[in-house]
């Protein structure tokens, strides 16, 4: 069914259910209305190609900031609310496993304790063999999220056929070095003939300027792109470990 034209249409109280029923899930189409509807109204639904139901409004106390994520591999800008789920969509965008993603793209309303309760899971997101996930990052210093919040995702999941997945937000080295790849994340220019040579140099594990020397590139220009090879899995490396200038790297 449609919902008022904003995000602000619905007033608290207004088509909730009561206590015992069914939960309200609320989510915006690219270009169009807010959208209300039962959980098992999500199925099938594209939440992780769509933006969130409301930008996040950045306020006094908030932990992080607002940022703007251009997807490396799809035409989408991902709305990140917070450095914790900034953190969260460079992994989902390194990693393959991922096709799609979008954070808090909908919204989950019910009542508990005679209250209104609103709660938007942080990412929506689908793997490369289709499966949508729901992905809740973890309270810091916690386990699990509280029992009633989580008691509420799994049922809406299970109405939508989500998987809901519970992360931690990424933290060391691995995200230093993520950090660091992002600024290489999209292709510069006509990189084949320069990438089949790198490739060619990285047969057997190499330091980075040890390989880049090998292939017969300039150090500037071959450093370049063998960051924007391991950013692509083309090169692979440890993660574990800092992507000094003489990190080892091999081909994939």
């Amino acid at each position: 069914m449609n919902a008022p034209e904003g995000p602000g249409g619905l007033m608290e109280g207004e088509a909730v259910p009561k206590a015992g029923q069914d939960v309200v899930a609320l989510y915006r189409e690219p270009y169009g209305p807010v959208r209300l509807c039962s959980a098992a109204g999500l199925r099938g639904v594209a939440l992780e190609e769509f933006g969130p139901v409301s930008e996040p409004v950045p306020y006094r106390g908030r932990k992080g900031i607002i940022t703007y994520w251009p997807v490396a591999t799809r035409e989408q800008t991902v709305v990140c609310g917070s450095l914790r789920q900034w953190r969260l969509a460079v992994e989902l965008d390194f990693e393959p496993a991922w096709a799609a993603f979008s954070a808090g793209p909908v919204e989950l309303r019910w009542r508990a304790g005679g209250r209104l309760r609103r709660w938007r899971p942080d990412f929506l997101a689908r793997t490369a063999e289709g499966v949508r996930e729901v992905l809740a990052l973890k309270p810091s210093g916690q386990e699990s999220l509280p029992a009633s919040r989580l008691e509420v995702l799994e049922e809406v999941a299970r109405a939508a056929g989500w998987r809901v997945r519970q992360v931690r937000e990424p933290s060391g080295v691995r995200v230093r070095n993520l950090g660091w790849l992002t600024g290489y994340r999209f292709p510069a220019g006509d990189e084949d003939g320069q990438g089949r040579a790198l490739l060619e140099a990285f047969r057997e594990p190499a330091g980075l300027r040890a390989g880049v020397a090998a292939s017969g590139l300039d150090e500037l220009t071959g450093l370049d792109l063998a960051y924007r090879m391991l950013w692509q899995r083309r090169l692979l490396f440890d993660i574990t470990r800092p992507l000094l200038p003489d990190a080892a790297a091999w081909a994939a």
